[in-house]
């Protein structure tokens, strides 16, 4: 996959963003924006992040950014309590082929898990759950797809 755009949820201390922004140098194309609602931890991130050139980065709430085009991969990563408004927030311009990951979604954590299953369920993506160590979504949009 070569995504051109990539939005990135809870952005913390940067580093997922510059590994995303390393990806898509590599691949000669795209961009990355993270949004992160608290203001103290965007400032340490901001920081970070500024040396790139592939990415931006954001001090609003995940689920008020108004970002212009298509996303080719959304990677919730912020608040818990928030995974599924911002699949929700951000589903109507997610690319059909794109992907949604959601974090956090081991079966210890059950938030995001319940929330993916019931995105699921509701005929809005279809989802495969990764078992990693914190648990990881990986979805699709079905609307749109052939």
């Amino acid at each position: 996959m070569k995504p051109q755009l990539v939005v990135e949820t809870g952005t913390f201390a940067g580093v997922s963003t510059l590994w995303i922004a390393e990806g898509l140098k590599q691949n000669g194309l795209g961009r990355v924006i993270t949004c992160e609602s608290d203001p103290e931890v965007f400032a340490k991130a901001k920081e970070r992040i500024e040396a790139s050139d592939l990415a931006g980065c954001r001090n609003e709430s995940s689920l008020k950014p108004q970002i212009k085009g298509t996303i080719d991969i959304l990677f919730a990563d912020s608040n818990v309590p928030l995974r599924e408004q911002e699949v929700r927030h951000f589903l109507p311009q997610i690319n059909p082929n794109g992907l949604i990951l959601m974090h956090d979604a081991s079966s210890q954590m059950k938030t995001v898990r319940e929330a993916a299953l019931r995105l699921e369920q509701e005929g809005l993506i279809s989802v495969v759950l990764l078992p990693t160590p914190r648990g990881l979504v990986v979805a699709q949009k079905r609307q749109g797809r052939k």
